[in-house]
């Protein structure tokens, strides 16, 4: 995996065993390949360090507080915390660097491995000698650095067991301007909807899903990460990464969050017709509304003329006549299953409205709703009655 710095606006090349050695006033390019269906894919991260200054355009000052996780070279990384006591944690290690020396201070439940690890750290992140501080025994001169003890977390922090969070998906909106995101429980990855955005939150990086239909939101989308962050009752880092993910071109690290993926779910599209028959099944009463016109001299409904084609026929199953071959409304809607006519599936009432009854109820053909979300389905079934 190549990596680059940007230096003097030309790129260069880092040294492989300098990989994930990240330095706060460089800015570096990675270039991620993968393969999917047998073709070669790439995804290019820009990581952008700090300037070197603070917000007010002073020089950053020279006693710096780094917040260190992990306990092997795969999993540890390295994160500049605001340069005060109630930034520290019992249960981590932190790198206090100031102009004289650099301290490592231990807290009270941190293991074996992780100062191991913090050690290495240290060695790259200052040549200053180092002092081991233990949580309980610091000197006066390391809370002078912090300026002055203050309250400060015993517990574990979050971010660092990543595996017990759940990720979470949500479906992205701005109905009046502002960001409305409805999540998705259960989720999978029918959940995915062309005409959306999708933001699927992992911890560790939020990655934003653009629908290929979806384009005239896709240039708020990370805009809208951001302001997820910003406002997470959690206080999640403003650091974290965002990602932006196109619909059929989603890497190993996105689909990896579903139980199961199919990569030829977009390749292979099917008219909602054949999805909706091969659910149904072929000896369905779908085929009998369908095709299940019947001979006036039966009935005593007049269809037309002899010869002449009608879109008017008959439920074999009930005697009242179908427009367009489909059912009548009131038949359907807010109907418990045992009072819906014989052989309606009642999981897909609104399949059998016509289609000028479907699109007057719903607003779009049934080829768009069925071309939508799972869940969005049922969400607009449950609204109209025909869930």
């Amino acid at each position: 995996m190549p990596v680059w710095c940007i230096q003097d606006l030309g790129r260069q090349p880092v040294d492989p065993k300098h990989h994930g050695w990240l330095f706060a006033g460089n800015c570096y390019l990675v270039l991620y390949t993968y393969q999917k269906m047998g073709h070669v894919q790439y995804i290019l991260y820009l990581w952008q360090g700090s300037t070197g200054y603070d917000g007010k355009g002073q020089p950053a000052s020279a006693t710096r507080l780094f917040h260190v996780q992990g306990t092997d070279s795969f999993n540890t990384r390295t994160m500049e915390v605001p340069t005060r006591a109630s930034a520290l944690n019992s249960s981590d290690i932190f790198l206090l660097v100031t102009a004289r020396l650099c301290y490592l201070w231990f807290g009270k439940g941190c293991s074996g491995d992780q100062r191991e690890m913090a050690r290495t750290v240290a060695t790259v992140i200052s040549k200053k000698n180092k002092e081991t501080v233990l949580e309980g025994q610091e000197p006066p001169h390391f809370w002078e650095a912090l300026g002055g003890r203050a309250p400060y977390s015993s517990k574990k922090s979050l971010p660092e067991d990543v595996s017990s969070f759940q990720p979470r998906l949500f479906e992205c909106s701005s109905p009046v301007g502002q960001l409305v995101l409805t999540e998705v429980v259960f989720f999978s990855q029918d959940d995915l909807d062309k005409y959306d955005i999708m933001l699927l939150d992992t911890w560790q990086e939020i990655f934003l899903w653009l629908g290929e239909a979806a384009s005239e939101q896709k240039k708020d989308a990370v805009a809208w990460g951001r302001e997820y962050l910003k406002t997470h009752p959690a206080g999640r880092s403003q650091a974290t990464p965002i990602v932006l993910v196109k619909q059929g071109h989603e890497p190993p690290t996105f689909t990896g969050w579903f139980f199961t993926w199919d990569p030829y779910k977009w390749a292979n599209k099917q008219s909602y017709e054949k999805v909706m028959k091969g659910s149904l099944g072929a000896a369905s009463a779908i085929s009998e509304i369908i095709a299940g016109s019947q001979d006036s001299s039966e009935n005593g409904l007049e269809l037309g003329p002899k010869g002449s084609s009608s879109s008017t026929s008959t439920c074999t199953s009930c005697a009242r006549p179908m427009i367009n071959g489909g059912l009548p409304r009131e038949q359907l809607m807010h109907q418990a299953a045992e009072d819906l006519p014989e052989g309606v599936d009642p999981a897909q009432k609104e399949f059998y409205l016509s289609d000028a009854d479907f699109r007057d109820i719903f607003g779009k053909s049934k080829e768009e709703f069925y071309s939508m979300a799972k869940w969005k389905q049922q969400q607009e079934k449950k609204q109209l009655g025909f869930f």
